[in-house]
């Protein structure tokens, strides 16, 4: 089994792998043993249970129930996309190392997390099978490898949150909520500054970008697409030679909505990462027209926002480029 952990901070969002764990990715999917790393809609009920237990740190006249009920609706509402996720039973666990491993724990009162600071705010912890056929926790075993066969949530208890309404202070809980449910998804950062899976958390932001619904889309797509979309393929190269790693995203170059009918849609450009070969395929493009920009992970975002250079055998993703497009 491994284990990935990713981490909310007050200004940036990071991630991080542990035991053998590879994070996943807005712009590509996760892959163990070469396989894509997501949920398997058959396998076994996919549901969130929350411990509803807060401290002193959470403040606002929400409640905490309503913020994650809201976080998950997002993105189940995302078009394009299928997420059989539900609310299971509420749970008294409030340590993380024990959360057993048949539930998905929502907790704000996990002080065993190591947050490594008030800068952290909150942390995913998600498990996925390296093979098929290893326990699921739910009494029968993985489909494939790359499963995702559970993910906690834990928010710092030594941070600020406001749940919204009245009389709320510190970080909007719903924003980091949404951003660690992308993760509990299987999406780790993306370098499109307004994805709400962007490595820096804005004051308030809990609706989806093309960028979002692109990856959540290519990891549970719907057997008929709310709106058509297709692919932007090519490679990038320096002097002749592949450019490993390289931001490329796509950028509209009108003022067409094609997610028109979902209001809570925003309109951003939609990026990958280019492989070894330099090749790329940015997936999930609606029709429009669009200027197609390459960029090095220079700053803000830069290779440990993302830790794709190690899916690849790589020391760092390639930043000795300027920025060019076409």
């Amino acid at each position: 089994m491994n284990r990935v952990s990713n981490f909310a901070a007050v200004g940036l969002i990071c991630g991080a792998a542990f035991i053998l764990a590879l994070p996943a990715f807005s712009f590509l999917p996760q892959l163990t043993a070469g396989h894509v790393d997501q949920w398997s809609l058959a396998a076994f009920p996919i549901q969130w249970n929350l411990n509803p237990a807060a401290g002193s740190n959470i403040t606002g006249s929400a409640g905490v129930a309503a913020v994650i009920t809201n976080s998950f609706a997002t993105w189940i509402a995302s078009p394009n996309t299928t997420l059989p996720v539900t609310q299971g039973s509420n749970s008294a666990v409030s340590s993380e190392s024990s959360s057993p491993p048949n539930i998905n724990l929502i907790c704000f009162v996990c002080s065993d997390v190591q947050f490594g600071g008030t800068e952290t705010l909150a942390e995913t912890i998600t498990t996925t099978a390296d093979a098929a056929g290893q326990s699921d926790g739910h009494g029968g075993t993985s489909q494939f490898a790359g499963q995702i066969i559970k993910a906690d949530i834990a928010f710092n208890p030594g941070v600020q949150f406001n749940t919204g309404g009245s009389g709320g202070t510190g970080q909007d809980m719903q924003t980091v909520a949404t951003h660690e449910i992308g993760h509990f998804f299987g999406l780790d950062h993306s370098a499109i500054t307004r994805a709400v899976m962007y490595p820096f958390a804005p004051d308030v932001l809990t609706t989806l970008s093309y960028d979002d619904v692109a990856a959540i889309s290519s990891l549970y797509p719907k057997s008929s697409s709310d709106v058509a979309t297709g692919t932007i393929s090519g490679a990038v190269t320096l002097n002749g030679t592949a450019v490993f790693g390289g931001h490329v995203y796509a950028n509209s170059t009108t003022s067409a909505t094609p997610f028109s009918a979902f209001p809570n849609i925003r309109k951003t450009p939609i990026g990958t990462l280019t492989l070894t070969d330099g090749t790329y395929l940015i997936t999930g493009v609606p029709a429009d027209s669009y200027i197609v920009i390459s960029e090095p992970l220079d700053l803000p975002v830069s290779d440990s926002d993302v830790s794709w250079a190690s899916e690849f055998g790589k020391s760092a993703v390639q930043t000795n480029f300027t920025t060019r497009w076409h």
